[in-house]
Order: C-alpha cells, then structure tokens, then sequence
C-alpha cells in the first residue's frame, strides 16, 4: 500500500516541480545581460582630436546614413546557415553599443579624415555654416550580414552632391573566425572599404595642399 501510494502521488509532485520552475523564471529570474559590441575602434576619437587646418579648409558633409529595416534595431543581424532560405536572425544576447547608423556615419567620417587629410568634416554642426560643402556624401546600406564565420556581403548605394550620380557598390569581407568580434571586425573592414572608394571620388574634388595660415580645429 505505501508503494501505491507513492507512486500515485508521482505525477502531482512533477507538475509542483514544474510549476516552482516556471514561477521562478516569470518572477524572480533575470535575462542574461547581453554583451556589448562598438562597430569603430577604441582609437576612432583620436582621429577626430585637434587639427591645424588651413582657414579655408573645404568642408565634406555626411548625411545621415539609412539603413533596412531589419538591420536598424539593436540587436546583431545575421544570416542563418542552418535554414536554406536565407533566414535572418536578431541576436537579442549580442548588441550595438551605440545605433549601427551612428557607429558606420562616424566610422565613415573618421577614414575620410585619414584620406583626406586638408579636408574638415563636421558630423554635429552647432551652427549653419556659411559656405557651401565642396561635397555631400549621401549612404544607403542595403544589406549587411552573413552567417558567423562565413564571407560578409555589404551592399550600398551612395553619391556625391550635388553632381553626382548615385552608384551601388558591393564589398566583402571574411572574418577570421566563427566569433562575433570577428563578425565585427569584418563589418568594420567592409565600411573601411567603402570609405576608401569614397575617398577617392572625393580627392579630385579638393584643392591640393598648399602652405597656408593653420587654424585649430576640431570636428564635431
């Protein structure tokens, strides 16, 4: 009879069980704290510190660079390997440090500045400036992800106003593992690309360095 018993009180004591976890999970449990990843490297500011520019140093805005919907969240996108129909995935553990827009427009800026190094861009202009831009360059991303450790494909419409037209570009990068950092690093590397191409549209645009009267500036 003890045996009998037992055994019929089994399945009650599974189902409390499950039900202590489950309470635990909605009411006292945590989500992990996702990590944290910056598109730009940590020297990024160093390039964007005091300059001796000369007083009429031309200038080269960038827009605000838009990004598909799917890739403007949080969250890291990839491309999933496991499903055959290119399935994309947000990975709500790994995350933007700050908004991928931002992170490529300053990533952007910042290369442009090593390039170009008699031009002065100003990302956050506190005032109208008086004088035109010698250019404006406009970025579209329209895709960037791939699946971890596989070649990422970055494909982008961008132009130079107010002449020219806009062109689709394409750049891809391999990372060097199957890590997220390395997933990173190639996004990275694939915007530097893009910024070099950029750059050298933009260098016949720009007068030639000549000694003239420096001016501290610092870009914005």
């Amino acid at each position: 009879m003890k045996n009998r018993k037992l055994v019929s009180r089994l399945p009650s004591l599974a189902a409390l069980s499950a039900l202590l976890v489950f309470s635990a999970g909605c009411f006292g449990g945590r989500s992990p704290t996702p990590h944290l990843h910056t598109l730009a490297p940590a020297t990024i500011w160093d390039t964007f510190a005091s300059r001796d520019l000369p007083a009429d140093a031309p200038r080269i805005d960038i827009a605000p660079v838009t990004l598909p919907r799917h890739l403007d969240r949080p969250q890291i996108v990839i491309l999933s390997d496991a499903t055959p129909d290119a399935e994309l995935v947000p990975l709500d553990q790994h995350r933007w440090a700050t908004p991928l827009d931002a992170s490529i427009r300053e990533l952007l800026a910042a290369r442009l500045l090593e390039k170009l190094p008699s031009a002065t861009i100003d990302l956050y202009p506190t005032t109208t400036p008086s004088t035109p831009a010698a250019a404006t360059v406009t970025l579209r991303i329209l895709r960037m992800e791939a699946p971890l450790g596989s070649t990422l494909d970055l494909v982008a419409s961008w132009q130079l106003s107010p002449s020219d037209a806009p062109r689709i570009v394409h750049y891809r990068a391999l990372p060097a593992d199957s890590s997220l950092p390395a997933y990173v690093r190639a996004v990275r590397e694939a915007v530097t690309l893009l910024a070099d191409d950029i750059s050298t549209r933009l260098a016949p645009l720009l007068p030639s360095d000549t000694p003239s009267k420096p001016r501290r500036h610092s870009a914005k």
